[in-house]
């Protein structure tokens, strides 16, 4: 039965299983952060955050199951002090894109994921942050809703 919850640990696992560009060294990883556990300026580079930007909202009701779709932030941060950092946010942006679309091939229930860049931020001191705007359309089980 697929849930919010079980298509966003499927996008972090993919991103996490992703490599960074190839000038990364062993320890340099997408890390995921949790909303509120860290503060983004004390996190390690490429550290990404995937949050909840919309409810769950129902498209509409099919024969025994419903189609959702939720929206959430994904945002990577990486330190200011590294050189060609534009360069490697690009070849990151292209490395984590393919596995988090292709999820639909492995999460049962998930229809598609659509990612849309949202841009670049330098806002936060030493810090700058990548965003997408990642939106998965899935299919719930009836017996969740009427439960």
């Amino acid at each position: 039965m697929t849930r919010a919850s079980t298509v966003r640990a499927a996008i972090v696992t993919a991103i996490e299983a992703a490599n960074p560009d190839v000038r990364a060294t062993k320890q340099d990883r997408f890390r995921h952060l949790d909303a509120g556990a860290s503060r983004v300026e004390t996190a390690p580079d490429r550290t990404f955050q995937l949050q909840l930007s919309a409810q769950p909202q129902r498209l509409g009701p099919s024969i025994g199951c419903d189609m959702f779709q939720v929206e959430w932030l994904l945002t990577f941060s990486y330190a200011s002090s590294q050189s060609g950092i534009e360069d490697r946010i690009a070849l990151d942006t292209e490395r984590f894109w393919g596995p988090v679309e292709r999820l639909s091939d492995t999460v049962a229930g998930l229809a598609r994921v659509d990612i849309a860049p949202q841009g670049l931020n330098d806002s936060v001191d030493g810090v700058v942050e990548s965003s997408f705007s990642v939106i998965a359309t899935y299919r719930l089980d009836a017996a969740v809703i009427t439960s």
